[in-house]
């Protein structure tokens, strides 16, 4: 009786066929460094007595060997081995009529023996497709009959994917509003003469459905011309009933695995986008984005005619603090003030680090009266609760002006907050100072 070992849940077995002591042992550890459980031949006679024991999950074998040679054992093996077991050789040569015959033979994949590395991209590609990377992979599958249905069911879960079933379009409809699903897997003919297009075409409403929503259609008829419309509907891929198991589970893999990489991108690119916004000492917005958001929340007090008021703070005596206690208390310092500026702003305000030490605040919907009393709740916080190693305080002057925009430029604004700033620090520092309208 042949054993088949992926009843075992255990680790995946692999057969190594070299007579060769030392590039056998290079290449078992090479096998091993992947988790495979070894099985060591030294000939072909050997490894098909093997063979006829352990149903093995994928075979490694070099070309040369005492009583045959790698591509005949590969066709050898090919019935003895599990449904779609990678044979993969390793040679000295790199000749295209060996690589011919190997692939008409049942080899896999050839590598020679000055480029190994490729090896090890091979079994990280098979690795991920055999084992349970994927599992926990919600699955949709639309099929009346309920015989298919616990057909299909068994093979998906045999990757452990989790499977929900249901019989008709208003009951996968219905599935979708409370699940989110990674693939569904739809029927293109269901009972009473209900036909899955009209699902396919829900989940096809905008142009990222094709990777969010994966769609595998199951049908009985191999015809070309249906296939095509499939694929014009956006469908991602077609199978006919009843599909090959092993064929079945690699599509689903494929399309799983896209929608997964899809998502990762998109993550990352937002993460990028985020970074290219954001201060990194302090978290808070950088320049960059305050640039852009100013000019916004500009344009948007012009159309609408509300107040626009700009704060811009400075810690005093920065510098000094960066002397005496070094920079990278200096750092704690900026990182305790953005989080006491804050606080102590609105959601709708617009908190930024501009440099150095210098933040600014946009605060929409705020007159020149209201701004400069939170101006003075901010410094006076400040001042109560940020303390450098002496205990003394940490101390902003804070210049506030409110913008004009039928009458001056964003840029003549903030000029005239800075202005103001500037008078903040000339009359003493740890202060607020308003400046005075436009005047034209």
């Amino acid at each position: 009786m042949v054993h088949d070992p992926l009843a075992d849940e255990g680790p995946l077995h692999a057969l190594l066929v070299d007579p060769g002591e030392a590039s056998g042992k290079f290449l078992a550890r090479t096998l091993d460094r992947f988790g495979l459980r070894i099985h060591r031949a030294y000939d072909g006679t050997s490894a098909l007595r093997m063979a006829g024991e352990i149903r093995f999950d994928v075979v490694l074998t070099t070309y040369v060997l005492p009583d045959d040679d790698g591509i005949s054992l590969a066709a050898k093996l090919r019935p003895w081995l599990k449904e779609a077991a990678p044979v993969v050789m390793v040679t000295s040569e790199n000749d295209q009529v060996l690589l011919e015959r190997a692939f008409r033979n049942g080899v896999t994949d050839v590598f020679t023996r000055d480029d190994l590395a490729q090896l090890e991209n091979f079994l990280n590609y098979f690795l991920a497709h055999r084992t349970d990377m994927l599992a926990g992979a919600s699955l949709l599958l639309v099929e009346d009959s309920p015989l298919q249905q616990r057909s299909l069911q068994a093979i998906l879960e045999r990757r452990r994917y989790r499977v929900e079933t249901v019989g008709s379009v208003a009951a996968a409809r219905a599935a979708m509003t409370q699940n989110e699903y990674e693939l569904f897997v739809i029927d293109l003919v269901l009972a009473d003469g209900e036909s899955g297009l009209s699902l396919i075409r829900q989940l096809r409403r905008r142009p990222e459905d094709f990777v969010l929503n994966p769609i595998i259609v199951l049908t009985g008829f191999h015809d070309t011309a249906r296939k095509n419309e499939l694929y014009r509907l956006g469908v991602n891929d077609y199978v006919v009933k009843p599909p090959h198991d092993v064929e079945l589970l690699a599509r689903v893999h494929n399309l799983v695995l896209m929608r997964r990489l899809y998502l990762q991108a998109r993550e990352r690119e937002r993460l990028l986008q985020v970074m290219a916004v954001t201060d990194k000492l302090t978290g808070i917005p950088n320049r960059h984005a305050y640039e852009d958001v100013a000019r916004r929340y500009f344009e948007r007090a012009k159309r609408d005619g509300k107040p626009l008021t700009l704060l811009v703070v400075d810690i005093d005596r920065f510098k000094r603090i960066n002397d005496t206690f070094g920079h990278a208390y200096g750092d704690k310092i900026l990182i305790e003030v953005a989080q006491r500026i804050a606080k102590s702003v609105r959601a709708s305000d617009f908190l930024a680090r501009f440099g150095g030490e210098e933040f600014v605040v946009l605060l929409p919907n705020c007159d020149l009266a209201h701004a400069a009393k939170k101006a003075e709740r901010i410094r006076r916080d400040i001042e109560q609760h940020v303390r450098d190693k002496t205990g003394e305080s940490v101390t902003v002057s804070i210049g506030v002006a409110e913008l004009a925009p039928q009458k001056e430029t964003f840029d003549e604004g903030f000029a005239r907050a800075d202005a103001a700033l500037y008078a903040a620090k000339v009359q003493g520092r740890n202060r607020v100072a308003v400046a005075a309208p436009a005047t034209h």
